[in-house]
This record gives C-alpha cells, sequence and structure tokens, in this order.
C-alpha cells in the first residue's frame, strides 16, 4: 500500500505557481507526525515521525521515503526508476491477542519501482509497479492513482483517488498463516491470494511565507479479498492521518 504522505511531493510542485513537472525544484525539507490505526486484531494504534524531503534536479530525486531517477523527463510526463520504503509490518508483541502474539514477525522491506506519471490540465495520472527488493516478502505492487490539485493564495489542497493490486505472495506474508503458526496459535491456516485495495487521501499545504509551511492530510485504505478475511485481521479500513511544518530552500 502506497503510504503517507505521497500527495506532498505533488504540492511542492504546485507551490511554485504552475502545474507543469518542472526540470529542477527548490529543496523542501521539514518534519511531521503521523497516526495510524492497524488493521490487525488488539493491535493499538501508534504514533511515529514523518521525514520529509523533497529533492530533484530534473534526474535525480528524492521524495520522502523513495528515491531514484528519471529515465525520461519532459514538462508533462516522467518515467522514473527507484527505491521505496514499505513500512508494512507486523510486531506480534504489539497485539494483545494471545493467538496473535504466537504468530512470526512481518518485516517492512524496500520495493524497486517503475513509476510513470502525466501532469494535464486536469490533474495528475500516476502508475507504478514495485516488487520486494530484500526477498523478505517477494511482494509485487501495482498502483494507480489520479490526483486534482486546488490552489487559493497561500492554500492548496490535493484530492487523491487510487487503487493498489497486491500479489498472493504479499498477501500471504502480511496476512497469511503458515501451517506451524496454526499449529502454534490456533488460527486457521491461510494461503492469501492476490487482492485490490482502493484508497483516497487528502493532502493540504499552507505557505505562511516563502519559504516555511505547514502540511497535513489524512489517508485511508481500504482492504479487500483475502487481506480483509484473514483471521488476523478485525478492521478492513485502515486510516493515517499525519501533520507537520516544512522549510523551502
Amino acid at each position: 500500500m502506497k503510504k503517507i504522505p505521497y500527495a506532498l511531493s505533488f504540492l511542492s510542485i504546485i507551490a511554485l505557481g504552475t502545474t507543469q513537472i518542472a526540470l529542477a525544484e527548490p529543496t523542501s525539507l521539514g518534519i511531521g507526525i503521523g497516526w495510524e490505526n492497524s488493521p490487525y486484531k488488539s493491535y493499538s494504534a501508534h504514533y511515529s515521525p514523518i521525514p520529509h524531503i523533497d529533492y530533484d534536479n530534473g534526474l535525480f530525486f528524492i521524495d520522502d521515503l523513495s528515491a531514484g531517477f528519471y529515465v525520461y523527463h519532459s514538462d508533462e510526463q516522467s518515467i522514473s526508476l527507484g527505491a521505496r520504503y514499505l513500512s508494512n509490518e507486523f510486531k506480534p508483541h504489539n497485539s494483545d491477542n494471545h493467538q496473535l502474539k504466537q504468530l512470526d514477525s512481518r518485516h517492512a522491506t524496500l520495493l524497486t519501482e517503475i513509476e510513470y506519471s502525466l501532469i494535464t490540465n486536469w490533474g495528475v495520472f500516476s502508475s507504478s509497479v514495485g516488487a520486494d527488493m530484500l526477498n523478505k516478502s517477494n511482494s509485487i505492487l501495482v498502483n494507480s492513482d489520479y490526483t486534482v490539485p486546488y490552489m487559493q493564495g497561500n492554500f492548496i489542497i490535493a484530492p487523491t483517488i487510487g487503487i493498489n493490486w497486491a500479489n498472493g505472495k504479499h498477501n500471504s506474508y502480511y496476512y497469511g498463516i503458515s501451517h506451524k503458526e496454526s499449529s502454534r496459535s490456533g488460527l486457521r491456516y491461510v494461503n492469501a491470494n492476490s487482492s485490490l485495495t482502493p484508497y483516497a487521501e487528502i493532502a493540504a499545504q499552507y505557505s505562511f511565507t516563502e519559504n516555511m509551511a505547514t502540511f497535513g492530510g489524512i489517508h485511508i485504505d481500504k482492504l479487500t479479498g483475502d487481506a480483509a478475511d484473514s483471521p488476523m485481521v478485525d478492521k478492513s479500513t485502515v486510516t493515517s492521518i499525519y501533520m507537520g511544518v516544512s522549510y523551502n530552500f
């Protein structure tokens, strides 16, 4: 699942007063805090720091938790190759459910990713394909989304709708239960199939000065299929809320 805060990089582009991809962007650095509930049973919601890094020289980019280089880059379109941190994880000791405490940990990983973006007068279309490069989950993730920005003075809001497809290996790693885990926990064995995760996000930014801005937003994922039906899961809707401040150099 694509995680917070994807829309921030697009907000920084709009803040320059253009709806086109610039060949060189000012560097933007910031820090924020995020809150996220968990789909797992009796698993506490948690707070975490959110780094905001936006650097783009037209050849190489850093976008929060991803980085890469452009294979093709024009005013309206780009194709990039890079790596992205996938923050999905499960730690048995964080659950108060006795059965889930018997399961194995599921770890975050890095995705190698190819992404295509198209900026039009009607918004931004983006699509990507990513694969686990650390062989932890053997995930393959496909994402498509559409963002429509609105700018009024120093205030920018960017609603996004999108959908993720995850392969069965991704779902089995994060939501499946092996035969050994089933024997230990009493939960049924699950070898999960692929599934879709629709999501929506609203990101906003307000610039106090030419350099200083505050940002925030909310992101909602809706698990479906075997991910939602897993005995590990009791909430199919996952909500993330984030806010912070940034500085444009």
